[in-house]
């Protein structure tokens, strides 16, 4: 789900990511940002993150912080020389481990 402050940040992230050839894990780590709170972040189950933390993942994938946070996804493209097939697969969800289900769901 896209944060309304900041509607394309989880997809930037994961686009340039993706390009760096860098894991959820690796990027944490060289952003200086605990790995559980990123992987929430980049999957959109996270509150709007600090000015800070988009700093250091900026720093971190090698671009500005406003490139993360622009609702402008031209200017993004530009900016980084992402395409706008790879924020669109960026965009999808990552195929992972299924949910667990509740007792309740059952």
């Amino acid at each position: 789900m896209p944060n309304p402050a900041f509607p394309h940040l989880r997809q930037v992230i994961r686009a340039l990511r993706t390009r760096r050839e860098l894991t959820q894990e690796q990027l944490a780590e060289k952003a200086g940002v605990d790995y559980k709170h990123f992987q929430l972040l980049e999957i959109g189950r996270s509150e709007i993150p600090s000015l800070g933390t988009v700093r250091k993942i900026a720093e971190a994938l090698g671009t500005k912080p406003w490139v993360l946070i622009c609702d402008d996804l031209r200017l993004v493209c530009d900016a980084t020389g992402l395409t706008r097939d790879e924020l669109a697969t960026a965009a999808k969800p990552a195929a992972g481990r299924p949910r667990k289900k509740k007792p309740s769901d059952a």
